[in-house]
């Protein structure tokens, strides 16, 4: 599981914590303005191209965009481990 940590999205910052745990981790982002939190999770579509979806649906394309900067994140994280 991930600890809590900031990601930097158009310009403000955004406290990501996981809330879910291996095939079914979720984040739940915390934005430093006043837009609602959002919370995301990786899908799979039928051909197993993986993709971010939000939970509940509705704010796809920050939930895009968020996921691939939490995918930056926890691969930088992993990699500096090694």
């Amino acid at each position: 599981m991930e600890l809590p940590f900031d990601i930097e999205y158009k310009g403000l910052t955004a406290k990501v914590h996981q809330i879910g745990y291996d095939e079914n981790r979720i984040f739940n982002i915390t934005f430093s303005d006043n837009r609602k939190p959002l919370a995301i999770t990786v899908s799979v579509k039928r051909d197993g191209t993986k993709w971010w979806t939000s939970v509940p649906q509705g704010r796809q394309i920050e939930a895009e965009e968020v996921g691939k900067l939490i995918a930056i994140y926890i691969r930088a994280k992993r990699k500096e481990q090694q």
